[in-house]
């Protein structure tokens, strides 16, 4: 009876203990993270290590002399981007803050570094990787990546930003244009489009006046349109994407090549390693257009599970934002969101021939060091960011005492 009302007095004089005190204790990032979330993304990047193998055999063996070349890389890419994300996912949200507030413009340096003869690669008319010996690197990666979190960063401890011009939207404009400067001197317009598009999902989560929305894209649609007439290679892929059978052995090839793969395909695909495509015939098969050869060899059925497993991942990052009380953590997944599923409704979208061809890998799925590394970081991301709310159908860490339960 003593023992009762001590332990009585001990809940009263340390509220901290209470029911509604351990039911929040994610709110402070100790929670469990969102494994629905983690085994969706192991999920696209399983595929995409197969996929890798099976569309980059015939080209690395020939340049080469190793089918395994380019999948190896690729294994080894994803090694170090699950450790990335691992480690991330245990960070607390102050340090990835702070992480953001640096990082951004260590981010821009390295754009800069880029566009200095000597120190950036070239490949295909651009100029856009640094090579490190040791691995190559492309900046619009973390870039992307660090604008989300430094974006969220400047609107969350001003929540006011978005609604003030000169120094609020004019001020983050004025950071996004240049990095959009830089990215644009690669050129990069895909990076560009995309990097706009999480500083357009973010500030409109923040709350920025719809009529200020208009303004903006009055302003972004003519200058847009103006980068694509000003660069006959933009304007040449947009023709062929509105009519990709006008000229199918030059400047429509490429898509061409990807709309075959799909009809070879079919329903039930050819079987893996078995697609004619990527047999020299589709350019890019490993990186931009692999979803060309999963469409042909493993059929529709596995082209609608990658859908919808991006999809699903973008949901249950929409519920991290929507459920979590920190500003930071809720701009920060938005960007990210946008971030990841942009990028994957662009390249499919691409692919399919339902977007003009921009140069974008497949998240997850596609071979691509910079871009594996740099989206299994973003993924531990979100993961940290998962700890930090309780989901309704997450999994909660209790810290009650069974013995308090039984009494």
């Amino acid at each position: 009876m003593q023992f009762n009302l001590l332990k009585d007095r001990l809940k009263k004089a340390n509220p901290a203990k209470s029911t509604a005190d351990r039911e929040n204790t994610a709110n402070t990032g100790d929670g469990p993270m969102d494994l629905w979330l983690a085994g969706t993304a192991f999920a696209l990047l399983i595929i995409g290590l197969v996929m890798v193998y099976s569309a980059s055999a015939p080209i690395a063996a020939r340049n080469f002399g190793d089918a395994t070349h380019f999948a190896l890389r690729n294994a080894v890419f994803a090694l170090v981007g699950i450790v990335s994300m691992v480690a991330i996912s245990r960070l607390p949200v102050d340090s990835i803050r702070y992480l953001g507030r640096i990082g951004f413009w260590i981010s821009l340096l390295l754009l800069v570094a880029v566009l200095i003869p000597g120190m950036g690669l070239e490949g295909g008319g651009a100029r856009r990787w640094l090579n490190f010996r040791v691995i190559t690197v492309q900046p619009s990666e973390p870039f992307k990546v660090m604008l989300a979190l430094y974006t969220a960063h400047l609107i969350a401890q001003d929540a006011g930003m978005v609604h003030r011009i000169r120094d609020g939207i004019v001020y983050l404009l004025a950071i996004f244009a240049l990095g959009a400067a830089l990215l644009m001197a690669e050129p990069d317009f895909g990076a560009t489009v995309i990097s706009a598009a999480v500083v357009f999902g973010i500030v409109f989560i923040a709350g920025i006046p719809l009529s200020w929305i208009a303004t903006l894209l009055t302003i972004a649609v003519p200058l847009a349109a103006m980068a694509v007439i000003m660069a006959p290679y933009r304007f040449r892929r947009v023709t062929s994407f509105l009519d990709p059978w006008d000229d199918p052995q030059n400047s429509d090839f490429q898509l061409v090549q990807s709309l075959l793969s799909f009809g070879n395909g079919g329903v039930f695909g050819t079987g893996l390693g078995q697609g004619e495509q990527k047999q020299f015939y589709l350019p890019e098969s490993h990186t931009d257009f692999i979803f060309a050869v999963i469409g042909e060899e493993m059929g529709l059925g596995l082209v609608w599970l990658i859908i919808f497993l991006f999809a699903f991942l973008v949901w249950r990052a929409v519920q991290i934002a929507r459920f979590s009380t920190d500003p930071f953590v809720r701009l920060s997944t938005t960007g990210l969101t946008v971030l990841i599923g942009s990028q994957a409704v662009a390249n499919m979208g691409v692919v399919m021939g339902l977007l003009p061809p921009k140069g974008l890998t497949l998240p997850l799925v596609s071979y691509g060091g910079s871009s594996l590394v740099i989206t299994l970081s973003a993924i531990g991301l979100l993961l940290a960011f998962s700890r930090t709310v309780t989901l309704p159908d997450k999994p909660r860490t209790s810290t009650a005492n069974p013995r308090e339960k039984a009494s």
